[in-house]
């Protein structure tokens, strides 16, 4: 099974000249990137995001209170050495497989509840490529009881299409796969001051060579500059929403999620 973790502008001014004009920012032509989170992380409510470490089958909190247990039909939950629930997991087929995401958020300063994941991940074999899909499972774990809170995407990525000759070689200029990749970045609001946590995801998207769609044969298209081999922002599948419990203890978006399904189906 598979595991599972600014600029500053620059003036340039003279007493006796007026200042240049300022020039447009240079597009980010980079393939999709999101910093990394810092753990352990907490909001001022006391609830704390930590990273789980894993040992064999197990993933643990640093002081070993909570821990995943992966049993191969689902996760187990521990605290302080006693099951606190169990995470049941549908029987994945040949093109998925599962894990616990290995990152847990203690609930209040009690520390007698908790939010666990596991990460699903799709895979899908093509002709000259393939790619895969992860989405986050969240479920609460509190007083012995286990409920499903919420779905998040988590990351993905594909090559897909070929060069079957040299002229199509020609035609895309030796980049052969169109590229989409798609990541996430999952943290916690450090302003909330009481209650539950309020949960931030940022994602990036992008595809190469440039804005390539599922949609179209890019072998219909003009052939293929060097200027084209770059990476393309998706402005639609980057952005930030923030999860919020509700009185029905579910988690949910400020905003829906777009579909991006360029990325998100594998």
């Amino acid at each position: 099974m598979k595991r599972l973790v600014i600029a500053a502008a620059v003036l340039l001014a003279s007493a006796c000249t007026p200042p240049a004009a300022e020039e447009a920012p240079t597009p980010n032509t980079d393939a999709p990137e999101l910093e990394g989170v810092m753990l352990p992380l907490a909001d001022l409510a006391g609830n704390r995001m930590e990273a789980l470490s894993q040992v064999s089958e197990r993933w643990c909190t640093g002081d070993g209170v909570w821990c995943a247990v992966n049993d191969g039909v689902g996760i187990v939950v521990m605290r302080g050495g006693v099951q606190a629930g169990s995470i049941a997991v549908d029987e994945p087929d040949n093109n998925t497989n599962w894990d616990a995401w290995p990152v847990i958020v203690r609930l209040g300063r009690a520390d007698d509840s908790a939010l666990l994941g596991v990460v699903l991940t799709t895979n899908q074999m093509y002709s000259g490529g393939g790619g895969q899909a992860s989405q986050l499972i969240l479920y609460s774990v509190a007083n012995g009881v286990v409920n499903e809170v919420t779905r998040l995407p988590l990351s993905a990525s594909s090559m897909v299409r070929a060069c079957f000759d040299e002229e199509d070689q020609t035609q895309r200029a030796g980049a052969c796969h169109d590229e989409y990749s798609f990541v996430t970045r999952i943290s916690l609001d450090e302003t909330v001051a009481e209650g539950a946590p309020k949960i931030w995801l940022q994602t990036a998207a992008g595809s190469y060579p440039g804005r390539v769609t599922r949609d179209a044969d890019s072998l219909q298209e003009a052939p293929l500059t060097e200027a084209d081999l770059v990476w393309a922002h998706d402005e639609a599948c980057s952005y930030r929403r923030t999860y919020t419990r509700g009185a029905d203890g579910l988690y949910a978006p400020d905003q829906p999620l777009p579909a991006c399904t360029d990325y998100l189906e594998p």
